[in-house]
């Protein structure tokens, strides 16, 4: 009879670790099929930068800017194979709002950036983007470096993502970039310069189940009221 109730209870046991109900650790090749398509998986944001002339030659007017950066990305590909080093890829329309702090002149204009997201670790999920924007400025007539009131900025970074909770994360970006009306008039030096930035981030993606950023979840079942004793 003893052995009789042991073998039930382990039984009992191995039939509940295995339950879709169970409430334990995800991992990232659990994702729903449904998470997988990129319907619905837009990102929204913001952040301030700001960004300094990298001391190098023709770099004489000693930059220095401060930024708006609203956002909107689009989940394109969600990689769920473990063996992929990145998790996401995305495509970010990025606006450019803000002044030269020196030497002076306004900027306004808009990137097109390609971004792709890490694997998750605990709140911190890690990324790389690149890409380039345009944008309107009358920084030219303080800055020699520039001719026109039309820019370029060809740019990449690193950041990363720290979810604070579920679908929202603050956001700690570097960015390295550079400034010229690709040979539109001359001169055409051009500067380039390095940028930090923080800012913030909420994403509209169809749930997970229960899967979030700090590395645990807990099932919708288990929190239904016919789960409830």
């Amino acid at each position: 009879m003893l052995g009789a109730l042991i073998v039930a209870s382990r039984a009992a046991r191995a039939q509940t670790m295995n339950s879709p109900n169970h409430a334990g650790p995800v991992q990232a090749a659990e994702i729903s099929p449904a998470d997988r398509t990129p319907e619905g998986r837009w990102t929204y944001g913001a952040q301030i930068g700001f960004a300094l002339e990298n001391n190098i030659p023709n770099n004489i007017s000693h930059i220095a800017l401060l930024v708006a950066q609203p956002h909107v990305a689009l989940t394109l590909f969600n990689f769920a194979s473990p063996r992929m080093p990145a998790s996401r890829f995305a495509i970010v329309t990025e606006g450019i709002l803000g002044n030269a702090v020196h030497p002076g002149g306004h900027l306004l204009g808009t990137s097109l950036l390609f971004r792709l997201d890490g694997r998750p670790t605990h709140r911190a999920v890690p990324y790389f983007d690149w890409g380039a924007g345009f944008l309107h400025t009358t920084l030219a007539t303080r800055a020699p470096e520039l001719s026109g009131n039309l820019q370029f900025i060809p740019q990449a970074g690193v950041g990363i993502q720290y979810f604070v909770r579920p679908r929202h994360a603050m956001v700690l970006e570097y960015r390295y970039l550079h400034m010229s009306n690709a040979g539109i008039r001359e001169p055409n030096h051009g500067w380039n310069g390095s940028m930090l930035s923080v800012g913030y981030e909420w994403l509209v993606r169809p749930h997970l189940p229960r899967l979030n950023a700090f590395g645990a979840s807990r099932t919708r079942a288990s929190l239904s009221p016919s789960s409830k004793p």
